[in-house]
């Protein structure tokens, strides 16, 4: 008898297990090149330069370089693409965000000491990166199948287990991944009947069964910084700063999966999972100016401490599904999550040489230890988060960002720039050769590798009155990233169980950013 059903899984989660995992731990730690027109224009190299709301981001002592108080107001118009291919199969989507991602005021305070020059006060608000994406992948004559990973995770449950109620299978004490839960509720897995074991899963699809794929992938969301930073300015030579920084995450994704079987029968699962909270931050930083033409600069950002909030919410419809049994009744929940997350330090190393009156050219070398991310518990619910930050520690190691810059003024009024900026990714080998298997939050089942991020940028800058001026950058994105429908498994010994074939995503973006100034 044919079955169609549908089976719903609202969990605001209470429980740690399978909340959280690895690749959210390196979305909400990975920042995007930000800042001002000019700051952007130059590929975000100013670390060792100051007098600028993207130099004051990077290192604090860049507050410091000021000599008069100003106001900037920053707005940008993006345009992401995506390009997936998977087996030959190429899909091509795009989206547009109009945003304001950078608003800063600086107060300078001269002081009339030759030792202190001044003492100046900033408010920086900075959007450090936007989830804005959509994508899809399809494709055809697929070899493995999401019923093959539920048939997996879901080895060693009890076959007994399954008598209890719908409720207690999702919080059961040990209960299996919530997408076994999902999948023998749906009748995509069973019993392996032919197996000794009373601990074995068999998946619906017959053996040599292929499956047509499909994903859609809609992201919204940004993470926002308002800095708070205090600097001063000794003798002309050597700047100090530092910042407080309040950060606040947004992200929300709606994902679609579904599978068509060769020999009949259909499943799409769809999920929404949102993450909202805030963090805390310190920056300190210093520039010296060895002579006239030299600068160095050297800035340390503490990791983030954020308060985190989880919310997941997964549907999964089967149709044309053979099987005699009734599905099991399916309550709702309205529960949710709280936990901590540290981001990484970050240690950043510049240098910037100013030629004449007209021109500089800048770098900066930033290296951030991946492997330190870490979950924690908010409140004493005894979960201790062992598993993730093992993962983490095992899969992530340090990255470098490398920013360079240049700018030459030909008139006073007018300026032109440009700059490049390289982003590495901290995967170790196995996971971006998808030699080890990914856990994924809730029963969300698909993920992204992400690849090096490439930046190119350009810009003009023009100055209307000595007080009034304005900036423009045009900054290309380009990163190539693998994604998997589900993960792979492997035994004890490190061979496959289930195989995940990743798709190919080019993904590109074009931004165009705005800065009005003041300086008073």
């Amino acid at each position: 008898m044919k079955k169609n059903i549908m089976i719903v899984m609202a969990l605001f989660v209470s429980a740690g297990l399978f909340g959280q995992g690895e690749i959210d731990a390196y979305r909400f730690s990975k920042n995007e090149l930000s800042g001002t027109a000019r700051g952007q224009a130059m590929g975000g190299a100013f670390g060792a330069l100051g007098g600028d709301a993207t130099g004051i981001a990077i290192n604090p002592a860049g507050i410091g370089v000021y000599s008069s108080s100003e106001i900037v107001f920053n707005t940008g118009l993006t345009y992401n693409q995506t390009q997936a291919d998977f087996n030959g199969t190429k899909e091509l989507s795009g989206n547009t965000k109009l945003s304001c991602d950078n608003f800063a005021y600086v107060g300078y305070f001269p002081l009339g000491n030759d030792d202190l020059n001044s003492l100046n006060f900033g408010f920086n608000y900075n959007r450090l990166k936007n989830f804005d994406r959509k994508y899809s992948v399809s494709g055809k004559g697929m070899g493995s199948s999401l019923t093959d990973y539920m048939r997996e995770i879901t080895f060693g449950t009890q076959w007994n287990f399954w008598g209890s109620s719908y409720d207690d299978q999702f919080f059961a004490s040990g209960h299996p991944h919530w997408l076994g839960v999902l999948g023998w509720n749906g009748y995509l897995i069973s019993e392996d009947t032919k197996s000794e074991s009373e601990d074995e899963y068999v998946s619906i699809l017959e053996e040599g069964e292929k499956v047509n794929p499909r994903l859609k992938v809609r992201e919204k969301g940004s993470i926002n910084a308002y800095d708070f930073t205090l600097g001063i300015n000794l003798d002309n030579n050597v700047y100090l700063g530092a910042t407080v920084a309040f950060t606040n995450i947004s992200y929300t994704v709606n994902t679609s999966y579904g599978e068509e079987f060769d020999n009949d029968g259909i499943f799409k699962l769809e999920n929404d999972y949102k993450t909202d909270g805030s963090g805390l931050q310190v920056k300190l930083g210093a520039i010296f100016r060895p002579t006239d033409a030299l600068r160095l600069g050297i800035s340390y950002h503490s990791p983030t401490m954020y308060n985190l909030t989880d919310f997941y919410r997964g549907t999964l419809s089967p149709k044309d599904i053979d099987e005699d049994e009734k599905p099991v009744s399916t309550p709702d929940y309205d529960n949710y999550h709280k936990y901590k997350f540290q981001t990484p330090d970050v240690w950043t190393l510049s240098a910037a040489v100013v030629l004449g009156r007209s021109s500089i050219i800048s770098l900066d070398y930033e290296y951030k230890n991946y492997g330190a991310m870490n979950f924690s518990e908010q409140y004493l619910n005894g979960y201790d988060f062992e598993a993730e930050n093992q993962y983490i520690n095992e899969d992530f190691k340090g990255a470098s960002t490398i920013r360079v810059g240049a700018e030459t003024r030909f008139t006073p009024q007018f300026s032109g720039r440009l700059g490049f900026a390289w982003m590495q990714n901290p995967y170790n080998s196995k996971v971006k050769n998808g030699e080890i298997e990914v856990i994924t939050p809730g029963t969300i089942p698909n993920y992204t590798i992400d690849g090096d991020a490439l930046y190119l940028t350009t810009g003009i800058g023009f100055r209307f009155t000595p007080h009034f001026y304005m900036d423009l950058a045009i900054v290309y994105r380009e990163q190539e990233d693998k994604l998997h429908f589900f993960s792979p498994t492997f035994d004890d010994d490190g061979n496959p169980l289930v195989v995940s074939t990743p798709s190919n995503l080019t993904n590109s973006s074009i931004k165009t950013q705005l800065t009005l100034g003041y300086k008073f």
